[in-house]
């Protein structure tokens, strides 16, 4: 993913970005509030960037004050905590050192997502828990992307669209793919590099490696902030947009269902000179993978199944185990169990498919005729034979 940036020129862009940013504000204040934060720089989508680090901190802390010896599920004590929180984050008060390392981070990451979009959001896609994408991380994204934003708006629309609660990573992948392929979603670079180098002068072509520029499109209309709102969260009223800029409209209810295919694909990699993807997504996300979809007669690929098992995760001999956390979990073993043990949940061999196809053969990049997969479908075989 970096390795179409100059990641050098970026960090040392950011921290110079950084201090001098720091500078300034702290030259005659002790500490910085919420809505100082919001206009800190002249880029939004850095102020976007550390409001959401305190975010994820906010709510951490507001997990890390439960405690055993108490009922937190009262509704009159579940009220007073969230009134408690909600009065806490509308005084935000940070001092100099530990703002720094959020700003260099907000700073970093808004470089990349202005000049390496396709692999800034397949980075946010991938680093998604459980390995879904859902309509919570389809929000998320939108609320906190102001750079290439209808890139965000797209993806959630496309998830809106399917008509499901949330689709595997792999799914938003492609469609990544197909929405920054067409650029109709991309900002114009200029505008925010102007806004960069208003702080410390940004060269474009320090930071770029072989991208190749596209015509220009207009930039994004940064929005006003709207006014805080009594009772609520600093959260919850700093980073409300208008409707017609980043909402998202919400599917309507039905039974998750991921679309499944059969275990015998076959996926052909595009013949390149690095297999990583590019900063453009052209011939990473969405043609990064064909894929296939066999007769049923392709099952018989698999040879004969032994007898039926009862446990998938009991049944893997220790020479077995060695093989599959080694070549298809990157020598993870606690990666490796906790897959086996959600195979032996499914309910069906089909469920069972569509998790190893879905999740696990796109995060680990499995190659399907390998013998270490084939074991493994045979060993889930089992289970539902």
């Amino acid at each position: 993913m970096p390795g179409s940036l100059n990641q050098p020129a970026l960090k040392q862009y950011a921290a110079d970005f950084t201090e001098k940013v720091l500078d300034d504000f702290y030259a005659d204040q002790s500490s910085i509030d919420g809505q100082q934060i919001l206009t800190l720089t002249p880029v939004r989508q850095v102020n976007l960037g550390i409001v959401s680090r305190i975010f994820d901190k906010w709510q951490a802390d507001a997990l890390a004050f439960r405690s055993q010896y108490f009922d937190f599920e009262r509704e009159e004590v579940k009220g007073a905590l969230q009134e408690f929180m909600n009065t806490v984050s509308r005084h935000i008060a940070i001092k100099r050192d530990d703002l720094q390392p959020l700003l260099l981070e907000a700073t970093e990451d808004a470089l990349r997502l202005l000049f390496a979009p396709s692999d800034y959001f397949e980075g946010q896609l991938r680093a998604l828990p459980n390995f879904t994408f859902d309509k919570s991380n389809a929000q998320d994204l939108s609320k906190y992307t102001q750079i290439h934003a209808g890139v965000a708006k797209n993806l959630a629309l496309r998830l809106s669209d399917s008509g499901s609660d949330f689709v595997y990573v792999n799914q938003a992948l492609n469609w990544l793919g197909e929405i920054t392929n067409s650029g109709a979603s991309l900002d114009d670079q200029t505008t925010y590099v102007e806004q960069f180098s208003s702080v410390v002068p940004l060269a474009a072509e320090d930071i770029l490696r072989d991208y190749e520029r596209s015509t220009p499109l207009p930039a994004a209309t940064v929005d006003d902030v709207p006014p805080a709102q009594e009772n609520k969260s600093f959260f919850d009223t700093a980073l409300e947009v208008p409707q017609d800029n980043t909402a998202v409209r919400p599917p309507d209810p039905v039974a998750v269902q991921p679309e499944l295919v059969s275990t015998t694909v076959d996926i052909e990699r595009e013949s390149t000179s690095d297999d990583r993807p590019t900063s453009t997504g052209v011939n990473s996300l969405n043609s990064r993978f064909k894929v296939n979809t066999p007769t049923h007669t392709d099952e018989t690929n698999y040879g004969n199944v032994s007898p039926k098992v009862d446990s998938i995760f009991g049944s893997v001999a220790l020479g077995q185990r060695f093989m599959f956390v080694n070549q298809l979990f990157e020598r993870n073993s606690d990666a490796f169990d906790e897959a086996i043990r959600e195979l032996d949940r499914a309910d069906t061999f089909e469920d069972a498919k569509a998790l190893m196809i879905n999740k696990f053969s796109t995060k680990y990049n499995w190659n399907p005729n390998s013998d270490a997969v084939k074991d493994l479908t045979a060993l889930v075989k089992r289970k539902f034979n």
